[in-house]
């Protein structure tokens, strides 16, 4: 038959290695994710502090030091409150430190108190340890299920899953030593046992998945952040040209009503960063995006074309509707010049419109829209074409 061997000092040690490199490696990675690089150092701190406790529970198993339970209980409830710590600036609601350091303290003073090696102190400090641990491992879970990253990233749904799997561990583990007893030797250590060695190994792979779990969370926030990035014009905050499309062709798809799309040219744009700087052409260009925000629909897509040139998606009632809601932003716009110290600077605009209809694609009409709006700059600007064969001005 084989037997096999499992021994638990080994685990403990192998795990305090582990987690010495798993802090290290969250340190030295920090500056590539500044998103989060408040988290890591505190994440790295409970993961260190778990794996020495880790080493200290090795040490006493051993009987290399009379106060290595002490310190090893110590240093796994501190980790549990570091992790706590470490996911509220993770998900974006940083608790205060002040108020964990203090419970920290009192929680490694009452295990200072508890020090004795007999098996009546040893009870009170795993009860002590397994409750402050359960606590805070479980308020990590909260953190993590009230996070909006849940909705969006695997890593973090996988973040929760994690600490509520360790909690529900914690609390088998406690019931166990209810129901059947905590059979302890007379110095307050454990003897070996099938039980013992499977906890020793869930218990001993959660710094490492707890490292995983912080960088996934890292990683996927970075992507996100790039692809707000890439579907963002960075100087007006306006949807970009090139999330034009698949940002488009949804607002289509879901819409009820008739989508018309406006091409909108500023007129003598050009001039503006002839006299007066770029600088001062780029504070029109966010003045304008600004009034495009408050003017047009809120489920409108609001898009930085280019240059000086804007478009919109804007959801209307009919084709005549179409015309009138570009009239409006025309002369919205007109009435509300860019105002740099004592110059007041007019702006105006010259609006080609679209309207969807089935079969259309969204190429079709930015083409008929942008010739429309070619046109109403070519016959005098400051005006609106919804048709090809008639410029209203």
């Amino acid at each position: 038959m084989l037997s096999i061997s499992v021994d638990i000092p080994t685990i403990y040690l192998m795990t305090g290695f582990s987690s010495v490199a798993g802090a290290g490696v969250l340190l030295a990675l920090r500056v590539d994710h500044a998103s989060v690089d408040r988290s890591m150092p505190i994440f790295a701190a409970g993961i260190l502090s778990m794996g020495l406790g880790f080493m200290f529970f090795a040490l006493r198993d051993q009987g290399a030091m009379a106060s290595a339970a002490t310190l090893g209980y110590a240093a796994l409830g501190v980790s549990a409150l570091l992790v706590w710590l470490g996911t509220t600036h993770l998900f974006g609601r940083p608790a205060s430190p002040w108020p964990a350091a203090a419970l920290a303290t009192a929680y490694v003073a009452t295990m200072f108190v508890l020090h004795e090696p007999n098996a009546r102190r040893a009870v009170e400090r795993i009860a002590l340890s397994s409750i402050f641990t359960l606590v805070f491992l479980g308020m990590a879970t909260r953190e993590a299920h009230r996070s909006a990253l849940v909705r969006t990233l695997r890593s973090a749904r996988l973040m929760r899953g994690l600490l509520a799997t360790f909690c529900a561990v914690i609390v088998l583990r406690m019931a166990l030593f209810v129901v059947n007893g905590i059979a302890l030797n007379a110095d307050g250590t454990a003897p070996p046992g099938v039980l013992r060695t499977l906890f020793a190994l869930t218990f001993g792979s959660l710094p490492f998945a707890l490292t995983v779990s912080v960088f996934c969370i890292a990683n996927g926030q970075l992507g996100a952040k790039l692809r707000r990035l890439a579907a963002t014009d960075d100087l007006t905050g306006l949807v970009s040209r090139r999330s034009l499309h698949e940002a488009g062709a949804k607002l289509i798809e879901r819409s009820r009503e008739c989508v018309a799309l406006l091409m909108i040219d500023l007129d003598g744009f050009k001039t503006v960063n002839d006299r007066h700087g770029h600088g001062v052409g780029d504070e029109m260009l966010r003045h304008v995006a600004a009034l495009l925000r408050a003017a047009l629909r809120p489920d409108s897509l609001i898009v930085r074309y280019g240059g000086d040139e804007f478009c919109a998606l804007v959801p209307v009632r009919g084709e005549s509707a179409a015309f009138g809601v570009a009239e409006r932003l025309r002369a919205t716009i007109e009435a509300s010049p860019y105002r740099h110290g004592p110059l007041s600077l007019p702006i105006t605009m010259s609006i080609g419109v679209s309207l969807h209809r089935p079969g259309r694609t969204l190429h079709e009409m930015l083409d008929e829209a942008d010739r429309r709006a070619y046109r109403a700059k070519s016959e005098g600007r400051n005006r609106v074409v919804a048709d090809d064969s008639l410029v209203v001005a």
